[in-house]
């Protein structure tokens, strides 16, 4: 089984569901981050908000910090939230017994000091489950918020090079490939976890 497991696919397709479950409370146990929607007690979507990955398995005391403000428009990003924390983020991985990724290959990218913390976590030996935006999200990102071309080359540089990797399986999620998703995972958590 390889190391680094990344499953993509349309949003809202069950990704994040399937980690989350296939891990179950061992998240709790997770390095690296998770993204998570806001929304207001109204139910409109605020924007998106990071937080360390054990977080997703209700550990408490985590503030989540709001990377992508949807309530103005345009939509507003806060950077410093990736170059800061999503960087300690991902330093700080190695020293948990697995990490999970969800999701990556956004508007992040555009971020050198992140970027650059990406890549070294991505070579290093630490097993990692996580979600990686499709080519057509992150085409979706760079029209709605306004970013160039420079970002359309990262995204099809991290995505080559993820590829390439011997030590990488990326994943097209779908309904007609569920089943064999599910599976996949399962064997991952089983020998990673």
């Amino acid at each position: 089984m390889k190391k680094h497991l990344f499953l993509s696919g349309p949003a809202g397709s069950g990704k994040t569901a399937l980690i989350r479950e296939a891990l179950g409370p061992s998240i709790a146990m997770a390095g690296g981050f998770v993204t998570e929607k806001a929304f207001s007690p109204e139910g409109r979507l605020l924007g998106y908000d990071l937080l360390p990955a054990a977080a997703a398995g209700g550990a408490e005391g985590y503030e989540p910090l709001r990377f992508l403000h949807l309530s103005v428009s345009p939509p507003a990003t806060d950077n410093e939230v990736f170059r800061v924390q999503g960087v300690r983020l991902l330093e700080e991985a190695e020293y948990y017994p697995f990490s999970v990724l969800d999701a990556f290959g956004g508007f992040e990218l555009i971020i050198p000091q992140f970027r650059k913390a990406l890549e070294t976590f991505l070579s290093s030996e630490q097993a990692c489950l996580g979600v990686l935006q499709t080519p057509e999200a992150a085409e979706a990102t760079r029209r709605q918020l306004g970013l160039g071309e420079k970002f359309t080359a990262y995204v099809l540089r991290l995505r080559e090079a993820l590829l390439a990797d011997p030590d990488t399986l990326i994943l097209d999620f779908g309904p007609a490939s569920e089943a064999a998703a599910r599976r996949i995972v399962a064997q991952w958590v089983k020998e990673f976890v």
